[in-house]
């Protein structure tokens, strides 16, 4: 696993800097979730402009991704390593990019941002920090992005959350706020028919709910349940990563489902694991399952019949079930434990949808946003800075 370039603490360009609307955009990853991140905003962007240079930038510093991982959903590997504190003032200051994007604003990104020099500085690079998925707790992320020269949120409702937050930031500069997500877009329906010759269900894991061994055997046995009534389906226990992957991720898993399938007394022989990706998982699924995982999200922007179920046992000891439960309280997709054993999913709502998920335009808007910022008031050639 080797990039293409790196960027060092004490890197230096060795050609000219193009013109701006010349340059490339660069989109960050570290771990699986940035990195799909990364993948399906590079897909957004080449949707709008396919001559567009787009870099992928491995934050190598808070690596948390296996060789498998990145070999499975990167095989040509990065083309920038960042690594070293101040890798991202290189960055910033080197008129390389035109835009950073990324959905986790890195310590060291976030405390070049916090200088009020950077984002007088003409001809740098924007910086737009979208949700790293669903949050929970939003409010928390909206301020960790608030140096940021765009951000993007969901649902769309939220807007007005982050400006009456905003009001309140004394460090607010130049910055755009917009909505959406690469994994938020407006769901597509698959071809007329072929949910029906489907024969794969989905049950996809995630790495901190449930949170008790218990509640996770409450799954398993239920989704064992499932394919015992139905044996001519394949249900798949779609894991996140492998036990012995991710270990320096931000969410740890203590109770690993291979482990757990191990233990479970007379496991049906169509009950199986899988460690594909998610797009392979969608391609074949006729109905997903999830508790609080963004494997929702997935689920329903590819059309594939969704059920989010959190009456599991030990819910109540989930810190996560609640916001769950309130941000998807009006999705009509929360599927009680009758419901789900026998395979009863209803469809979401229209007017849930329309909150959460943005239209296919995400990558016109993006660039958009670049073009205003490149316009901005109030800056200094980088020979002026101090």
């Amino acid at each position: 696993m080797s990039a293409h370039a790196s960027w060092p603490e004490d890197a230096v360009p060795l050609a000219p800097p193009l013109p701006f609307h010349d340059r490339p955009v660069l989109l960050l990853f570290s771990d699986d979730s940035t990195l799909f991140f990364a993948l399906r905003m590079r897909d957004c962007l080449r949707a709008t402009d396919p001559e567009l240079k787009i870099e992928m930038g491995w934050v190598a510093t808070e690596n948390a991704l296996s060789f498998r991982q990145m070999e499975q959903f990167l095989p040509e590997g990065p083309d920038m390593a960042l690594h070293g504190k101040t890798a991202f003032a290189g960055l910033l200051g080197a008129r390389s990019h035109k835009a950073i994007l990324t959905s986790r604003v890195y310590s060291a990104l976030g405390a070049q941002m916090r200088q009020v020099v950077t984002h007088v500085t003409a001809d740098r690079p924007c910086v737009i920090a979208f949700l790293g998925g669903l949050d929970f707790f939003p409010e928390n992320g909206y301020f960790r992005r608030r140096n940021c020269d765009g951000i993007f949120i969901f649902p769309k409702s939220e807007i007005k959350v982050l400006e009456r937050q905003a009001a309140s930031w004394p460090d607010r500069m130049w910055q755009e706020v917009g909505f959406g997500h690469p994994s938020f877009l407006r769901p597509e329906q698959p071809a007329p028919g072929s949910l029906a010759t489907r024969r794969d269900i989905y049950f996809f894991t995630q790495a901190l709910s449930p949170s008790t061994r218990r509640g996770r055997m409450h799954m398993l046995r239920a989704m064992a349940a499932i394919a015992r009534a139905n044996p001519d389906h394949t249900v798949w226990i779609k894991l996140r990563h492998l036990p012995t992957e991710n270990q320096q991720h931000l969410h740890l898993e203590k109770h690993d489902y291979p482990g757990l399938v191990a233990d479970l007394p007379d496991a049906p022989a169509n009950l199986k694991l899988t460690a594909c990706t998610m797009d392979e998982a969608l391609a074949t699924a006729a109905l997903g399952i999830t508790c609080t995982s963004t494997a929702a999200i997935d689920v329903l922007r590819a059309g594939v019949p969704c059920m989010v179920h959190l009456d599991f046992v030990d819910a109540y000891l989930d810190p996560l079930v609640k916001p769950m439960r309130k941000l998807f309280a009006k999705s009509g997709v929360i599927t009680s434990l009758d419901d789900m054993l026998n395979r009863r999913a209803t469809p979401p709502d229209p007017d849930w949808v329309a909150d959460m998920f943005c239209d296919r335009d995400l990558g016109t808007r993006v660039l958009g946003m670049l073009e205003r910022f490149n316009t901005r008031p109030f800056q200094i050639a980088p020979s002026q800075r101090p």
